[in-house]
C-alpha cells in the first residue's frame, strides 16, 4: 500500500508540473482536464492515507 501511495504522489507532482506548463503556454482546455485528473489522484491519495493510518477512538 505504501508503494501505491508513493506512486500516486509522484503522479500528482508530475501533473502539477504539466499544469504549470499549460498555464505558461495558454492551453486552457488541456489545463482543465489535467486539473480534474489531479483532483482524482488527490482523492485517491487521501483514501490511501486513511487506509494506512491507525484508527484512534
Amino acid at each position: 500500500m505504501q508503494n501505491y501511495l508513493e506512486t500516486l504522489k509522484l503522479r500528482h507532482r508530475r501533473l502539477n508540473r504539466l499544469i504549470d506548463n499549460c498555464k505558461a503556454h495558454g492551453r486552457q482546455q488541456e489545463m482543465r482536464q489535467l486539473k480534474r485528473v489531479r483532483l482524482l489522484i488527490k482523492d485517491k491519495i487521501a483514501a490511501a492515507q486513511r487506509a494506512l493510518s491507525p484508527i484512534h477512538p
